[in-house]
């Protein structure tokens, strides 16, 4: 027999289930992206290679930006978020917030960002 009492215990779980598979998506997302990427910083007129990039994902959900090499280097600190497969940062210093279009593809990261894709390659990870 059903009862309003069957049919809201059947909505409950499938609240619960969709809930559980959203966060773990989220979460998956964002154990992917955990790691250093390298890349080369484009310029966003003529679209050629200006610089050196590793962004930097750590688990508690911070991103750093190494941009240029050796005392030249300069580094952005940012956290961020994954959600939709768009990566939303906010840049520590500044408070900005952007949204970048993302997808892994085995080690290769493409990030699109105001139209312009840059790709990065996963740096392995070195040994303790």
């Amino acid at each position: 027999m059903i009862t309003i009492q069957n049919i809201l215990k059947q909505v409950l779980i499938a609240s619960t289930l969709l809930m559980v598979c959203s966060c773990s998506s989220t979460n998956s997302e964002k154990t992917a992206l955990v790691g250093k990427w390298e890349g080369s910083l484009k310029d966003s007129t003529s679209g050629d290679s200006l610089e050196k990039i590793i962004l930097e994902f750590t688990t508690n959900g911070e991103l750093r930006q190494h941009l240029g090499e050796g005392q030249l280097q300069n580094t952005i600190e940012s956290e961020y978020e994954v959600k939709n497969g768009q990566i939303i940062t906010i840049e520590k210093e500044t408070k900005e917030r952007d949204k970048s279009s993302y997808n892994i593809v085995n080690d290769t990261l493409t990030i699109v960002y105001e139209g312009l894709t840059n790709t990065y390659i996963k740096l392995k990870q070195e040994k303790e």
